[in-house]
């Protein structure tokens, strides 16, 4: 990390340098608002979206909820109903602007092609359309070696004073999928691990890693090269450019605090339409640590711009199918399964 920060300092010292200062009128940039759609749409729920407005930085406080819109759902080119607006979470009463949303009563399937149509009174009509691509069943999962080191990076001091040494575990998995041959197809793969305890149920997200070229093909090695982190860590974005068509065995790793015995995770897999891809992939380009992005925010490259899939306003309406596996965790101190 040390590194990283050398980076940040160069870079900063070569902007002061030649920076000299200007009073901006930002106003006389300011564009009107547009419309904007978010939505995530898979067969296992009804469609809904979020629809609000875009906002200008010296806003300081905006309200951006748009309950007055109308917004009208199609389903393969098929007029299905007006939108319903509603509070998502009924049962919040601690804001005055509680989160908002439009609510359908359909639950689409495989296949369908989603179109969501948005106006309001001083807005461009704002539409997002995308197809629901199939899921892809996990054949077979499986762990095959649990290793235990010491965590150098945590300290924990015991009641009496002394210091308890810390373990990492790091557990390897193999995943095996069948892609579909007929289209180009985009995947996301996340695991949630519940422990249980004498006063409930924990769940939390642990560091993955992998080296499989394809969990790794969103990987720039000027990252670790250049001391960035490189994207999340949860979760691997990937695609079937290099198995196309094949039956694939995935392998990853992982990291865990504690001792992982009696756990049960969850492997999540998602099939992604590719406007739905390339949103998360901008993302975490941004909220990431990677070079393009910290060249980017500097002024030193092309900044990196989220992707969006509607017309006349912003946003994203993605769709995604997902396959679930679970599995439980055994592990002791003499035995690795």
């Amino acid at each position: 990390m040390k590194q990283k920060y050398h980076i940040y300092i160069f870079l900063l010292l070569t902007i002061s340098v030649s920076s000299c200062y200007k009073e901006i009128d930002l106003d006389k940039y300011r564009t009107p608002p547009k419309i904007v759609i978010n939505s995530a749409v898979s067969p296992d729920n009804v469609i809904i979206a979020s629809v609000t407005r875009t906002w200008f930085y010296p806003e300081s406080t905006p309200y951006v909820k748009l309950p007055h819109a109308k917004v009208e759902l199609y389903i393969n080119d098929e007029y299905i109903e007006q939108m319903t607006w509603e509070q998502y979470d009924k049962d919040d009463t601690s804001s005055k602007t509680p989160d908002s949303v439009f609510v359908s009563h359909v639950t689409p399937k495989a296949q369908d092609r989603i179109k969501i149509v948005a106006s309001a009174e001083g807005y461009e009509t704002a539409i997002a359309e995308e197809t629901i691509p199939n899921g892809v069943l996990i054949l077979k999962t499986s762990y095959n070696n649990i290793t235990k080191r010491p965590n150098p990076d945590v300290t924990y001091i015991g009641p009496d004073g002394n210091i308890v040494e810390q373990f990492i575990y790091e557990i390897e998995y193999d995943i095996t999928f069948q892609d579909e041959s007929e289209t180009s197809n985009f995947y996301a793969l996340t695991i949630l691990r519940k422990k249980s305890y004498s006063w409930g149920d924990s769940f939390y997200q642990n560091e993955l890693q992998s080296t499989d070229p394809v969990l790794s093909e969103n990987t720039n090695i000027l990252d670790g090269a250049m001391g960035f982190d490189g994207l999340d860590t949860h979760s691997f974005l990937f695609t079937d450019k290099q198995i196309a068509g094949q039956k694939y065995t995935l392998n990853l790793k992982e990291i865990c605090n504690e001792n992982p015995d009696n756990s049960t995770i969850s492997i999540y897999f998602y099939s992604l339409s590719q406007s739905y891809y390339q949103y998360i992939l901008s993302i975490q380009k941004i909220s990431g640590s990677t070079l393009e992005g910290a060249l980017g925010n500097l002024g030193f490259g092309e900044p990196i711009r989220i992707y969006s899939n509607v017309e006349g306003g912003s946003g994203i309406l993605g769709t995604c199918n997902i396959s679930t596996k679970k599995m439980t965790i055994h592990y002791n101190e003499s035995s690795t399964q």
